[in-house]
């Protein structure tokens, strides 16, 4: 059924062999032949378009529907290939003839387009693009990338970043003839260039620098000098706090904000680099540690008055059967999934720890427990994760 259904046959003819002047005599072909193969390829266009629609429902098995989108791709990229080659040949005064394989090769292009963009989680991603798809592709997006410099990137408030975007660019459309290039590669540049495009059309120019940042996330902009570029700008924009305090809330709302951003999963610009949330995450979890280590050491100013002392009584404590180790993963934990909410892990330990004891120990050292939050055991992971399940098994029960 399926090989009966799969067809391309009469587009398969028509590029080979009607409108290939090495198999036919094309200018035998009158311009009236040209305009019905023309508006020929446009109905079979729109009938694959529809059979692939109705098919994707109608298969009942993921092998097959890839199987059917594969052989597709394989032969629409391999007729455009021949339809390029084709027009190429002609001869500059069988203008009739160049303009028919441009119409064809648009529909093509289409189909191919279609097929891309609906069917890619079924396609072999990471086969070597041909020549002159490859060729082609290009040249369409030297085009777009073109209007994109006029209506979006001198309208962001910052050079480096539609710099690193352009480098990125011009490095595909340039300097790729040099390498193989998949159509992993092609299809991660056509949706940033098309995300831009989508940019460009905001009117509020206040947004776009925000905008673009939140496109590369979205698509694992894994680039080095992006990561740089990101992590630089939000160190200025915390150095300019003066209490450690102050910077500890702004990079800690900067993380957030990196959390809460959308993420496509596997796609990757460079597919060697490690991911841009894996390499950004370690940044932020490198700069809170030494923003809570450098708070520790914090100078307080003398009082303009001294207050006499005063009688200093002992806090009540709970008694709590966990180790100092297990209680410092406990709060850890709490911090992380803000089940607590303070300034940082530290205001946490040093708010609770008083008021704990263990059977061991009467009183909680808060500098063990601020090292021990950092650096625990499997086994008081083990113990921990079983008083929550406890728990979690009582809540269910009452």
């Amino acid at each position: 059924m399926l090989e009966k259904n799969y067809t391309l046959e009469w587009l398969d003819f028509i590029i080979n062999v009607t409108l290939n002047e090495a198999k036919t005599d094309v200018s035998t072909l009158s311009s009236k032949q040209l305009e019905t193969i023309v508006e020929k390829a446009q109905e079979e266009k729109d009938r694959h378009i529809s059979f692939l629609k109705h098919q994707s429902f109608n298969l009942d098995s993921r092998r097959k529907i890839q199987l059917l989108i594969r052989q597709y791709h394989a032969s629409l990229v391999m007729l455009l290939d021949q339809a390029y080659e084709n027009t190429s040949r002609t001869q500059d005064g069988n203008s009739m003839l160049r303009q028919a394989l441009e119409s064809i090769s648009a529909s093509l292009d289409e189909l191919l387009g279609f097929v891309e963009n609906r069917f890619h989680e079924y396609l072999s991603l990471d086969e070597r693009a041909p020549a002159a798809y490859l060729s082609q592709v290009k040249r369409e997006m030297l085009d777009r990338l073109e209007l994109l410099r006029q209506e979006l990137f001198v309208r962001v408030d910052n050079r480096t970043l539609t710099d690193i975007v352009l480098q990125s660019l011009n490095y595909f459309i340039y300097d790729s003839e040099k390498r193989p290039v998949s159509f992993r590669e092609v299809f991660y540049k056509k949706e940033l260039l098309a995300g831009l495009e989508k940019i460009s059309q905001e009117q509020d120019e206040t947004t776009l620098h925000g905008a673009v940042v939140e496109l590369l996330v979205y698509l694992n902009f894994n680039s080095r000098s992006f990561m740089n570029y990101y992590t630089q700008k939000l160190a200025q924009k915390i150095n300019a706090f003066g209490a450690v305090h102050e910077k500890m809330t702004e990079l800690l709302l900067s993380y957030k904000q990196f959390n809460q951003m959308h993420r496509k999963p596997t796609v990757k610009l460079n597919p060697h680099h490690a991911d841009l949330k894996k390499v950004l995450g370690n940044w932020f979890a490198q700069e809170i540690t030494y923003l809570e280590k450098k708070h520790q050491w914090d100078v307080l100013p003398l009082q303009n008055q001294q207050q006499p002392p005063k009688a200093k009584s002992d806090p009540f404590k709970i008694m709590c059967f966990l180790s100092v180790d297990q209680v410092a993963l406990t709060l850890r934990a709490m911090d992380a999934t803000r089940v607590v909410k303070a300034k940082s892990l530290n205001a946490v330990i040093q708010t609770i720890a008083p008021y704990l004891s263990t059977p061991r120990k009467e009183e909680l050292s808060q500098e063990s427990m601020r090292n021990k939050s950092y650096a625990f055991e499997q086994a008081d992971k083990a113990i921990v994760i079983r008083m929550l399940e406890g728990m979690v098994s009582w809540i269910k029960e009452y």
